[in-house]
């Protein structure tokens, strides 16, 4: 039994199926919200750093691939850029949504 909108004895179950297909319910996020993810994401053991490191290093090594180009190759870099970014930023992405979910599935 749980307790919703100040009513004690709700079943559960009930509660997380009105909850998953209910179409009034909405996922507010706060301020608390927020400075929790950024006490997890920038603490020492967090992943933004680590993407921001490896996306200096991957785009230090990718404009050593262009430094003495002939002209005319701009689109090739903004599109290799675009690559770049995207293969460093994704596992973090990937990374993230995982943990949101394990997170809700332990709050259950």
């Amino acid at each position: 039994k749980v307790k919703i909108n100040e009513k004690e004895g709700v079943d559960r179950d009930t509660a997380l199926l009105a909850m998953s297909i209910g179409d009034e319910y909405t996922q507010n996020s706060n301020n608390q919200d927020l400075k929790f993810f950024l006490d997890v994401e920038l603490s020492k053991n967090g992943g933004l750093f680590g993407v921001a490191g490896f996306a200096v290093f991957s785009f230090g090594l990718f404009l050593m691939t262009f430094w003495n180009s002939n002209g005319g190759s701009e689109p090739l870099v903004l599109i290799a850029a675009g690559i770049v970014s995207f293969f460093t930023a994704n596992p973090y992405f990937l990374q993230l949504t995982d943990w949101r979910i394990y997170q809700n599935e332990e709050a259950e």
